[in-house]
């Protein structure tokens, strides 16, 4: 298992407030994105979520924690959101966005809440997203992401990690091919990128971003194989 994240900033602020990180090893890893919103202090509670949730599951990968199962994964991603919420919120502000990917023994479980989203790639390049995006623009969820793409309702979330309440994320499961890629992307990376410059990007991750108004974030993560 592999992983190359980057991360651009956009016209609309002066700093970054999207963040990503992975602890990976050849078997297992864990990949997290977030966003930020306008609000102040969500920048820097964006960039402790992510840290705070990579140390967290460091001690449950060197505590051997059971990980072979869906809802073994679920509870204690459950578990770790309850405890982790009071601690951001301690002494921060703000609001963000999160996507959280566990992937071990040919399965990947996913926490989100907001429009950070994960999808597989396909041969050609291509991105079948799998996670629904909470927004005011897909309130049936029933929209793909090129539509919601179009919709300026899609800024307008209406779940996110904030300090009114509780963590409450979406799980997706999904079972591992394979050599199968995903990527771990914010809306600018979904949303501000056409389908081919995506394509482009994952092709070259180091190529040239376009000049976009929102921070384009992401992780390309290539699965060499699975031993069951």
């Amino acid at each position: 298992m592999k992983y190359h994240t980057r991360s651009v900033t956009g016209r609309a602020r002066k700093t970054n407030h999207d963040f990503a990180g992975a602890l990976c090893g050849i078997e297992r890893g864990v990949f997290v994105v977030t966003d930020g919103t306008s609000r102040p202090g969500s920048g820097q509670l964006a960039e402790s979520f992510v840290e705070s949730v990579l140390e967290i599951w460091s001690k449950h990968f060197d505590q051997g924690l059971d990980i072979t199962e869906y809802e073994a994964v679920e509870q204690v991603l459950v578990s770790m959101l309850a405890d982790l919420h009071p601690v951001l919120f301690a002494n921060q502000t703000g609001a963000t966005c999160y996507v959280v990917g566990v992937a071990a023994h040919g399965k990947l479980t996913l926490a989100y809440e907001g429009d950070c989203s994960c999808g597989i790639v396909t041969s050609v390049g291509a991105i079948k997203w799998i996670t629904s995006p909470h927004c005011k623009a897909n309130w049936r969820r029933d929209r793909s992401h090129s539509e919601l793409a179009q919709d300026p309702a899609r800024h307008r979330v209406t779940r996110c990690l904030k300090v009114s309440r509780a963590p409450n994320p979406d799980f997706v499961y999904h079972p591992l091919g394979f050599r199968e890629r995903l990527v771990f992307a914010t809306d600018g990376f979904w949303a501000e990128l056409t389908e081919s410059q995506q394509s482009s990007l994952l092709a070259a991750p180091e190529g040239s971003c376009i000049d976009a108004e929102d921070d384009i974030t992401w992780i390309d993560v290539q699965l060499e194989s699975w031993h069951r």
